[in-house]
């Protein structure tokens, strides 16, 4: 039987955690399976192939990156915030033998965006590391919200904080948290906002979500979004719009749902990520706010209700069973050299 090998992004945390998904959602399926740092070099790249023969090699990592490895069965595993993925992409990713897309989203935005190579919806198992669960449902007071993501533009930060301010004009109503890159030099505007900026160990982070009352995400684009899905599977009631990786995770009555609007993507890293047309989605502050002050003052049954919900939802695409099952589908579909 082959065999399955991983290979993850070094430098970029989020694609080892995604990897990690991957490799428990493999070892579900009954197929064996390895992580591996993706080679960056051509030496490395070289010493890997000869490694992993007979293997069919996964990869883990950013669209400029994606390079098939020679001699094997490559299949890539991009992920993508934006509604179009940028050409000299999609010609790199036509180069695998197969492309697994993580949510709906990202397998729309590769075929709008002309990928040829054979794709499919393959979404990872998310509750085979489970955060720590939240037990009660009752507020604390002042109410305390939990945002997570790095210190990027794109999770719109600028808006959760403006939306904040909106939504509780005095000091003591709520609380924010936002949990953001080691090194992040942001100044609060307030004592009630909290950037917590420390590395934490995985599972110290896990286990921030059951002290907060909601989850909040203010992201204009997301691949999949898993702090979302770690908040759902701790058990808070979610905050967020529901566009992109975030239209998989949460169900329309299983979550507080911020209303957006699609606009041209303002903002790109490095010019080479862009794509004419890309679009992102975008919350006014004041609809963060009605937001922010709906899940505020819900009763704890509703909270429970909404939360419970989103497990539910959540357990339909990226529950150990439904994913092992449709893993092992694609796997079956993946051709031999």
């Amino acid at each position: 039987m082959r065999r399955a090998i991983i290979l993850n992004d070094p430098d970029r945390q989020s694609y080892q955690i995604i990897g990690a998904h991957f490799r428990r959602t493999f070892e579900a399926a009954g197929i064996e399976v390895a992580e591996w740092p993706l080679p960056l070099d051509r030496a490395a790249r070289r010493r890997a192939a000869r490694e992993a023969a007979g293997a069919v090699v996964f990869h883990n990592t950013i669209g400029p990156l994606f390079e098939p490895l020679p001699g094997v069965v490559n299949v890539a595993l991009p992920l993508h915030e934006w509604s179009r993925y940028p050409a000299g992409w999609i010609e790199r990713l036509n180069r695998f033998d197969a492309v697994w897309a993580s949510s709906r989203f990202v397998a729309r935005v590769l075929r709008m965006s002309g990928l040829k190579a054979p794709l499919s919806w393959v979404p990872p198992a998310l509750d085979l590391e489970l955060p720590p669960p939240k037990r009660s449902w009752a507020a604390t007071r002042p109410f305390r919200f939990l945002a997570c993501g790095e210190a990027h533009f794109r999770k719109g930060f600028h808006l959760l904080v403006a939306g904040f301010v909106e939504a509780f004009p005095l000091v003591g109503e709520a609380t924010l948290t936002i949990k953001t890159s080691p090194g992040c030099s942001w100044k609060s505007p307030r004592r009630d906002i909290v950037f917590k900026t420390e590395a934490l160990p995985r599972q110290r982070l896990l286990g921030l979500y059951r002290r907060y009352d909601a989850f909040v995400s203010t992201s204009l684009g997301e691949g999949l979004g898993l702090p979302v899905a770690e908040a759902v599977l701790a058990g808070l009631p979610v905050v967020a719009n529901r566009w992109s990786g975030h239209a998989d995770l949460l169900a329309a009555d299983a979550c507080y749902a911020i209303p957006f609007r699609l606009v041209t993507q303002p903002f790109s890293s490095d010019p080479s990520y862009y794509a004419d047309g890309q679009r992102c989605a975008w919350s006014d502050p004041a609809d963060i706010a009605a937001a922010l002050r709906k899940v505020a003052g819900e009763t704890p049954a509703a909270h429970q209700r909404v939360a419970k919900a989103a497990r539910r939802h959540l357990s339909r695409d990226f529950g150990a069973a439904a994913a092992a099952r449709r893993l092992r589908g694609a796997w079956g579909r993946i051709p031999r050299h």
